[in-house]
């Protein structure tokens, strides 16, 4: 069981995990707290953590499939190495995809029809994510199923309707998001263009995503800042300026690229997911703290 486990990438759920934490307690910020149905926040939570998963073992299936996991490829090398096979990896994401149902379906009974809308979207998203990053579409269906979906499905779960507020986190929590796989594709620039894998990273090429992957991990706080002046944020918010030194670490480590070509990027994906884990828990404690003094 404990293989199995590690086969859905366990370590990647502070990306499922953050959108639908900062939103509820987003929400326990705005509306003090006696509003929100916790019940259905914890429900959300598990929900979208099983999608999840589910999406991670059906990317890898088809990441094998098409050739773009390989021997030579950065990657991890449970298929590649035969230690498991396509058809297991395969009927592991329909079990998750069908306990994710199973509590979206929960959900709905408890809120309302709207969320079928939400958690049906969400879930095509995920299904189509291996055609999306075949056509450069790949960081905007993440940032979609990440950065808006979760705000808006948790706000309806909570509260009963939708709260389009939520979405002001959108910037925040998912530019981060979005980074983490930007980070991974750029490395993977090689590999996947030898699959016929157009990924945006691979469109733009390795300068541009230098850039855009700086522009996606920098402006996360700046945003913070206006938002805190403009009073849609606690000031407490700006805790997630404590991550300023982390964001500078991967800023420079990017610019390595101008020396070290791709390089740069072999570790990149991870110390951005450590800067998510960081810079979202920021955020989130900045909410829970301006909800509770």
């Amino acid at each position: 069981m404990k293989k199995w486990f590690l086969v859905t990438r366990p370590w990647s759920f502070v990306v499922s995990a953050t959108p639908v934490i900062a939103t509820t307690l987003f929400l326990m910020y705005k509306y003090s707290g006696g509003a929100i149905d916790w019940l259905n926040a914890a429900l959300a939570l598990i929900g979208i953590i099983l999608f999840h998963a589910a999406g991670n073992v059906h990317s890898d299936y088809y990441d094998y499939k098409t050739g773009i996991d390989s021997k030579d490829a950065f990657c991890i090398q449970n298929l590649v190495s035969g230690e498991y096979t396509p058809k297991q990896y395969r009927n592991l994401s329909w079990i998750l995809f069908a306990a994710g149902i199973i509590v979206g379906i929960l959900l709905t009974l408890r809120s309302g029809w709207p969320l079928l809308v939400i958690g049906g979207l969400g879930f095509l998203l995920t299904l189509i994510y291996p055609w999306t990053k075949f056509h450069a579409l790949g960081d905007l269906d993440i940032f979609l199923i990440f950065g808006v979906l979760p705000m808006l499905g948790t706000s309806y779960v909570a509260l009963g309707h939708i709260d389009w507020s939520t979405l002001l986190l959108s910037v925040p929590v998912g530019f981060v998001t979005v980074a983490v796989l930007h980070s991974n594709n750029t490395r993977d620039i090689p590999t996947d263009s030898g699959a016929g894998a157009k990924s945006f990273a691979a469109v733009i090429g390795l300068k541009a995503s230098a850039w855009w992957y700086i522009i996606l991990i920098t402006v996360p706080c700046l945003y913070t800042i206006v938002a805190v002046l403009c009073g849609a944020f606690p000031w407490w918010c700006l805790l997630i300026l404590l991550s300023l030194p982390i964001v500078i670490g991967n800023v420079k480590q990017a610019l390595r690229y101008r020396a070290d070509g791709l390089k740069a990027f072999t570790q990149l994906d991870l110390m951005t997911a450590k800067l998510q884990m960081v810079s979202g828990g920021l955020l989130c404690l900045g909410f829970l703290l301006g909800a509770l003094i």
